[in-house]
């Protein structure tokens, strides 16, 4: 690894101060393989970009595909065909050098990438730049990429990536999202080669301790390498107490995500057909469908839910957008969060808090980062779906103890989980490395 060494002092300075310029940082450039408005990466790649913006620090994006409208932030932005290719394009990694060395940033900030190629090329001996990778998910340590194994109360996967995930993957003992897929020794390879690319970078950037715990169990000794960075997450302006107070009387509890096995709506509905209340509960499923078979188990779940309770209501309110997430969560008294993979983050979780919604999880993944039982939230282990279902009527039962949740819980974000804190804790990582 090339590391750069010229970082200026004074930059670590203004870290401790109102961060609203950063001497010796004049522009960063993303590179991912999509743009645009897709999911969480480009919504943070947009959203970093943003902050940044006011402090004359240039934001450029190289990108593979485009979805939705290129954030306006961007100063400038190339698209690179073959950038998001699994298998890996020379091409693509050469251009991409080529575009670095013309724009020449202070950092790269590489994302979403799965050729090691790029890695290799970026890690020039006269390069000047920074190189961070952030590492969004399980792609690189996950040949299925949701660390899940099948027949378990815990399904969450830690064994290093190997040849046995082949075989597990082969005797169907792994959750698969794209059961079509098969794989073969060269994905080990390309997968294994990837993660190897560590060693080309200046840090690793992480949501949660989970991720970081994963990746130390794969790649030995690169612990002091990776950081754990505190999401930022959008404040919610809109007035969400007399939005709340103007909804029909009955309880609001909803499911957002993809509806896949993985997020566990069936583990919801399970909970809601349990569930001994006499009130009318209106149980909102918004999200895509991933898995048609899935999604006709959950209907079918659904159906005997409600014929064991009349007062409850099961609908679905289709694929939602960014806001018109957010607005569910304003109406919503209680968000559930029943995912039993091990998510890298589960942002839905900060999401709902900070729009004043209650929020009951398994305890898997990252959800703990925003969720600390009976502090901010109901986290419950997975396996008991009877726990769940008394979580969900403690929950609507108790005004004073989900006000307290709540409130909780947006205390804990407003103030380590917003845009400045994660400025701070970014360039912590440029000067720790590079001071």
């Amino acid at each position: 690894m090339n590391m750069r060494s010229d970082v200026p002092v004074n930059v670590c300075i203004a870290i401790f101060k109102n961060i609203n310029r950063l001497p010796g940082i004049r522009s960063i450039l993303h590179i991912n393989e999509k743009a645009g408005q897709f999911g969480g990466t480009e919504e943070y790649i947009a959203s970093l970009a943003a902050l940044l913006s006011p402090m004359s620090i240039r934001s450029h994006l190289l990108y593979g595909h485009l979805h939705g409208n290129m954030p306006s932030c961007m100063e400038s932005h190339v698209k690179i065909s073959g950038l998001g290719n699994r298998e890996g394009d020379k091409d693509a990694a050469l251009k991409v050098l080529h575009t670095v060395s013309k724009i020449s940033p202070d950092i790269v900030y590489v994302h979403n990438i799965f050729d090691s190629q790029v890695f290799r090329l970026l890690d020039t001996p006269e390069r000047k730049y920074v190189i961070l990778w952030y590492i969004h998910d399980h792609y690189p340590t996950c040949l299925t990429e949701l660390r899940a194994l099948k027949g378990r109360e815990n399904i969450v996967c830690h064994a290093p990536l190997s040849k046995t995930c082949l075989s597990n993957i082969d005797l169907g003992r792994c959750v698969q999202r794209y059961t079509d897929i098969s794989y073969s020794g060269d994905d080990l390879s390309n997968r294994l080669a990837l993660l190897e690319s560590t060693k080309h970078v200046d840090a690793i950037v992480v949501v949660s301790n989970f991720m970081k715990d994963i990746l130390v169990k794969n790649i030995p000794g690169i612990e002091s390498k990776v950081y754990v960075l505190p999401r930022q997450i959008r404040n919610n302006l809109r007035t969400i107490e007399q939005i709340k107070a103007a909804k029909e009387k009955e309880w609001v509890v909803v499911f957002s995500g993809r509806i896949t096995y993985e997020k566990g709506l069936h583990i919801a509905l399970e909970a809601l057909g349990q569930l001994d209340m006499r009130e009318n509960i209106m149980f909102k499923i918004a999200g895509p469908v991933e898995n048609e078979s899935y999604w006709s188990h959950c209907l079918k779940l659904a159906r005997k839910a409600e014929s064991y309770n009349p007062f409850l209501k099961i609908c679905y309110v289709g694929h939602l957008n960014y806001n018109e997430v957010e607005l569910l969560y304003t109406e919503a008294d209680l968000v559930v969060v029943p995912s039993i993979w091990g998510e890298p983050l589960g942002v839905v979780a900060a999401e709902a808090l900070i729009n004043n919604a209650a929020v009951i999880a398994l305890n898997v993944g990252g959800i703990n980062t925003w969720i600390e039982h009976n502090e901010t939230g109901f986290l419950i282990e997975p396996g008991n779906i009877s726990a769940f279902s008394e979580g969900i009527k403690q929950l609507l039962s108790n005004k004073e103890l989900r006000n307290k949740l709540t409130r909780s819980g947006k205390q804990l974000i407003a103030s380590k989980f917003t845009g400045k804190e994660h400025i701070k804790a970014l360039l912590k990582v440029i000067c720790k490395d590079h001071s």
